[in-house]
């Protein structure tokens, strides 16, 4: 038998220090970002300074407009030297297994990140980076929250080839093998011609998807702009007793009937619900503007998500890296087939999110697809769902009306009927409850763990038994003396304040559950 290992593919030849150290041998100077880098972010400082400037009109300047235009002259030249020094003293070195970054202008910062602990490259273009063909690219190392070092403002060809770089050096293939891939796939893919992405949206799908993305985003908006503006607004404005005189004056307005005025207050509520629908539409179309997902097989084999309207985001995920799959919808977007598919990833995109969205509107026959390239299967006909304890809703029902009686009791006001008008606001919330455990279902097969969990926000997580990281069975007092448990499970980069939870489940099953995921 013959025991002498198979020849590597010129793909995947190991990695040779010497040969990395030639060809990067012209890296090994520290270079400045780029010259642009000065007035993009001296633009972004004086924009952010734009109100105090108008404060300054109107306060301090007595708006005198040849005071208020020399202090934004000076204000901007002082910001345009800050920022120059700032890109003098920045400076950094691709060398041949690290990269390294000096920084600071008074404390200097010298800083060193080896390729074997990058995690993650991303790079992102804001809307002034992307009209100047320039791209930030930020490192992650798994050290801290966000990124662990960024090059804000290369020329997007450099930042592709470090990006690239990294993603080779990790991988264990050299700059020639890289060169002999790319050869070999010329027939299948010609130059210029780029392959059909796993998952797009167009605007039309985009709007879909803002539908069910309700948002309060332009309410919060005019709020800020009130706060920081306020010396404009009129006094009374913010003051109720001035209001409540205004409306005595208007004695039209007790002459309308109680019809009419319901009419007021329903017209009211679905002028907040339109604000909450345009604000929707409108964060969706800013953050998924462009969706593309496409299939990595450079390098170690991944995700590439690119996306954005004002700031193009484009990240890799590692196939490597992806833990669980979230598969999202809810009782509308289910009826017409809609899902949000995500991965809980030890991948980040600088924001510190480990949800990262792959198909954010997407029917299940889009989904399938990516699922057999992560190699997690989906939901089969053959799988069975078990219910959680009933317990779940009941025990939560009891505790409203023991609580309302207690309240009513103690208040000497058991036989009042404004006690059981507001008793009432206790069934919605009592309905909640019993849809949430109707859906609150798991199942387990050879490999994988599913949890289904919530009515209006459905969520199905399905979990590699081998990602699991740790197993908690959890019992609070209200479980002890029905017997049951709650089963905590730990997956590497989730949630610590809402880890995936299987409640209510007898304790007995509860152990033997932990026995086969462990």
């Amino acid at each position: 038998m013959n025991d002498a290992p198979p020849p590597k593919s010129p793909a995947h030849t190991a990695i040779d220090p010497e040969p990395i150290a030639s060809s990067m041998a012209a890296d090994n100077g520290f270079r400045h970002l780029h010259p642009l880098s000065i007035i993009m972010k001296s633009v972004s400082a004086i924009g952010q300074n734009l109100i105090a400037i108008a404060v300054l009109y109107f306060s301090v300047f007595d708006r005198n407009i040849v005071y208020t235009l020399l202090a934004a002259f000076l204000f901007s030249g002082f910001i345009i030297g800050v920022m120059s020094l700032i890109w003098w003293r920045f400076t950094y070195q691709v060398g041949a297994k690290e990269i390294r970054i000096k920084s600071g202008l008074l404390n200097r910062n010298n800083r060193s990140i080896p390729y074997d602990r990058i995690q993650d490259v991303s790079l992102e273009q804001k809307l002034i980076s992307r009209i100047l063909g320039l791209a930030t690219v930020k490192l992650e190392t798994g050290a801290s929250v966000g990124e662990d070092g960024k090059l804000d403002a290369l020329l997007l060809t450099d930042a592709r080839a470090l990006r690239d770089r990294l993603r080779d050096y990790k991988s264990g293939i050299t700059a020639e093998a890289a060169d002999v891939a790319d050869s070999d796939h010329g027939d299948e893919q010609p130059e210029g011609e780029e392959r059909a992405p796993l998952f797009a949206m167009d605007n039309r799908r985009i709007f879909i998807a803002s539908l069910f993305n309700f948002s309060f985003i332009l309410l919060a908006i005019m709020g800020a702009v009130t706060q920081n503006l306020d010396f404009l607004i009129p006094e009374k404005m913010f003051s109720l007793w001035d209001w409540a005189d205004e409306f005595e004056d208007q004695a039209i307005i007790y002459t309308l009937s109680a019809t009419t005025r319901f009419i007021w207050l329903i017209g009211m509520l679905f002028s907040i619900i339109v604000v909450g629908m345009v604000g929707g539409i409108i964060r969706t179309f800013i953050r998924e503007y462009g969706f593309r997902l496409d299939r990595v097989d450079t390098g170690r084999p991944g995700f590439r998500r690119r996306r954005g309207l004002f700031t193009l985001t484009d990240m890799v995920m590692p196939i490597h890296r992806v833990q669980a799959v979230i598969i999202q919808t809810g009782p509308i977007r289910s009826r017409f087939g809609w899902h949000h598919l995500k991965f809980q990833s030890l991948a980040s995109d600088g924001s510190g999110e480990r949800d990262h969205s792959v198909a954010p509107c997407a029917q299940m026959d889009e989904i399938d697809p990516i699922l057999v390239e992560t190699g997690i299967a989906g939901v089969t006909g053959d799988l069975q769902f078990h219910h959680v304890h009933s317990a779940l809703w009941w025990r939560d029902a009891i505790i409203w009306v023991v609580v309302i009686l207690a309240v009513s009791i103690a208040n000497g006001m058991l036989l009042n009927p404004v006690i059981y008008g507001l008793s009432l606001l206790a069934i919605p919330v009592i309905a909640v409850k019993y849809l949430n455990w109707r859906h609150h279902l798991y199942a387990l097969s050879a490999t994988q763990l599913y949890v289904h969990q919530g009515w209006w926000r459905r969520k199905l997580t399905i979990l590699p038994i081998r990602k699991i990281q740790s197993v908690d069975i959890s019992q609070s007092p209200l479980d002890h003396p029905l017997g049951l448990a709650t089963i905590i499970v730990g997956i590497a980069g989730g949630s610590v304040t809402t880890p995936l939870r299987i409640n209510d489940i007898p304790v007995a099953l509860a152990g033997e559950l932990r026995t086969k995921l462990i």
